[in-house]
């Protein structure tokens, strides 16, 4: 089964379905086609508005948008109420590994596929083009967005505590959180978002530690995205934030006190206004400006990092001045390890663990044998 409008398809499908004293008793099971497994048993009364309850289990289903992200989900839903209107869908997702990627724009690209014009297409070619929204009908779209209906009812839990990975465009950032679903598959009202762990912004190998970071849904599933890594400069406080839905954000550069975004940019790389800036310079800023607009591809070490498995990969510069490579894993769902080594023959290893979603506790152990410990009490207001 292929819903293209939802990004799944399934196969291996078993199903058994028993009828009697007008209702149908469910049992189906599937795979994933990009991976894991769902199941859905339950009742559906045969009369009127087709009263019907049904679970639904996921086991680390894979969800893929190729231009956006790649994530797994499980947990278990229920759909109570009548099917032919008014059904409530409840119950928790649980969200494994997420990536989120910014992507890159512009010549670089190949961009989406041309209109193409099938001359003697038979009905079997046209029935798939119109199932993939490629005739110019709305097949192609969300398949609620036009329904004359009231639509299922929702109240759904989704957890991300961590690993929701959002990279691109010189972003490499790591967030946690999670959301509550509400409204009506017709009109999806998103509480809550998630919230930064770990990140920084590379530009033109500058190391920018993110100071804020977020991604949230406003009324459809785009990730919306808000990044902010700010840093002084000889001329005041540069902030550098990218912002907007995931498939085309936009970068900001602001003061303080206030200049024009290029004057703030040779700020921030070269620490001199623009009129004091190098030829080469210049080409460094609009490469720098090429790679946040989207025009710079990914990065050798982004390449190292996949390669090697690493949830996270970075070469930065201790404060002696030596350069220094941190590789960073997830050891399991809470235990969080990376690694550090310097050309200056130093090296440290650090450990954080999740005790409880507010309660952390982090050790860390250095060549020169300093060592510690500590626990981390944080919470929401």
């Amino acid at each position: 089964m292929s819903a293209p409008n939802l990004r799944i398809a399934l196969d291996a499908m078993n199903a058994d379905i028993q009828l009697g004293n007008n209702r149908a008793n469910i049992d189906v099971t599937a795979n994933a086609v990009g991976g894991g497994r769902l199941r859905v048993g339950g009742g559906v009364t045969l009369t009127g508005s087709l009263p019907a309850d049904i679970q639904i289990a996921l086991e680390n289903v894979v969800l893929t948008d190729p231009k956006l992200y790649r994530t797994s989900v499980g947990g278990n839903l229920r759909v109570a109420g009548p099917l032919a209107g008014g059904a409530q869908i409840s119950g928790q997702i649980n969200v494994g590994e997420t990536n989120v990627n910014v992507p890159s724009t512009g010549l670089t690209t190949i961009g989406d596929i041309p209109q193409i014009t099938h001359i003697g297409a038979d009905q079997a070619v046209i029935a798939t083009r119109r199932k993939a929204g490629l005739t110019g009908a709305q097949s192609g779209t969300d398949p609620s967005a036009k329904s004359s209906g009231g639509g299922f009812g929702l109240n759904l839990q989704v957890n991300a505590p961590n690993r929701i990975f959002v990279r691109g465009r010189g972003l490499d950032a790591e967030l946690g959180g999670g959301l509550t679903l509400t409204g009506t598959t017709n009109n999806v009202i998103s509480a809550g978002r998630f919230e930064l762990l770990r990140g920084r912004l590379d530009i033109l190998g500058k190391r920018f530690d993110l100071v804020e970071g977020s991604v949230q849904f406003q009324g459809d599933l785009i990730p919306y995205l808000r990044f902010v890594s700010s840093t002084k400069t000889n001329a005041g406080e540069v902030r550098v934030i990218v912002q907007g839905p995931a498939d085309e954000p936009e970068v900001i550069f602001e003061s303080t006190p206030a200049a024009p975004q290029d004057e703030v940019l040779a700020q921030l790389l070269f620490g001199k206004n623009i009129d004091d800036i190098s030829a080469f310079q210049a080409l460094q800023l609009a490469s720098a400006v090429a790679t946040l607009a989207g025009r710079g591809g990914a990065g050798v070490v982004s390449r190292l990092r996949d390669g090697f498995g690493l949830d996270d990969l970075d070469v930065t510069t201790t404060d002696s001045g030596a350069t220094a490579v941190r590789a960073g894993k997830y050891i399991s769902d809470n235990v969080y390890s990376d690694v550090t080594a310097a050309s200056d023959g130093t090296a440290d290893i650090s450990l954080n663990i999740d005790i409880t979603p507010n309660l952390k506790g982090k050790a860390t152990l250095g060549s020169d044998g300093d060592s510690g410990i500590g626990l981390f009490f944080e919470k929401d207001y």
